[in-house]
């Protein structure tokens, strides 16, 4: 599903984009990409903030998030544009497990069910 990833900045690598590949996804796109973000908190205690974000070239905009957002009531949430410049829509989501590899997996599967 992924063809390249690169982490920026490059001594962090605070965030990673992913380009995957449209084959995979869909016969209707040429490029795709995922954004993905993971900070663990400030604290051991503290819960970790992370999004992972789906683009695409038809206008596809939607992502899976774990981080505080005033349009939410817990921080875990899914938003999607409907059309390029459009509002964002949100709604809530629980993910099964806080540990970064078990996410990983989850979105993946989110993502191949939603594109």
């Amino acid at each position: 599903m992924i063809l390249t990833a690169q982490g920026f900045p490059s001594d962090t690598h605070t965030r990673v984009v992913a380009e995957l590949n449209p084959h995979q996804l869909t016969e209707s796109i040429s490029e795709a990409t995922l954004t993905v973000r993971w900070f663990a908190g400030e604290t051991s205690e503290a819960p970790p903030e992370f999004s992972f974000h789906y683009a695409d070239e038809t206008g596809q905009d939607f992502g899976w998030h774990h981080e505080p957002n005033p349009h939410v009531e817990e921080w875990g949430h899914y938003q999607e544009r409907e059309m390029a410049g459009s509002e964002y829509s949100y709604e809530s989501r629980t993910f099964s497990s806080m540990n970064p590899s078990r996410v990983v997996w989850e979105v993946l599967a989110l993502l191949d069910s939603k594109t």
